[in-house]
């Protein structure tokens, strides 16, 4: 019955703790600067993602609300809205900076 009961409290307490991923993906050859990313009630930044390169971002969500993603390519600056972020739920993102200037993202199933 003890076992029961702490499998239980586990359960309910991992079900509050969905985790987020966002994967950052530079397509181009060229370094991306000041990246900064909104997401879940909290903001990560990230200083330079090198031509090929790719990190990864995990995360709980803190609260409710849109993703956003700024970064630096050439000294000019570039931004996207993306996603929907709730504590409740886990989300899998890409996002993919390109040496046009163009930030792509999509929702990974």
């Amino acid at each position: 019955m003890k076992h029961l009961l702490l499998t239980t409290i586990a359960v309910l307490l991992l079900v509050g703790c969905a985790k987020n991923n966002i994967k950052l993906i530079n397509k181009g050859a060229k370094d991306w600067q000041e990246i900064e990313i909104k997401a879940g009630g909290q903001v990560f930044e990230v200083k330079k993602l090198k031509g090929g390169a790719t990190d990864t971002l995990r995360f709980t969500s803190e609260a409710e609300d849109g993703g956003q993603v700024s970064g630096k390519l050439d000294g000019l600056a570039h931004n996207v809205e993306f996603g929907y972020f709730t504590p409740n739920l886990s989300t899998r993102h890409e996002i993919i900076f390109d040496d046009n200037g163009t930030i792509t993202t999509v929702e990974v199933p």
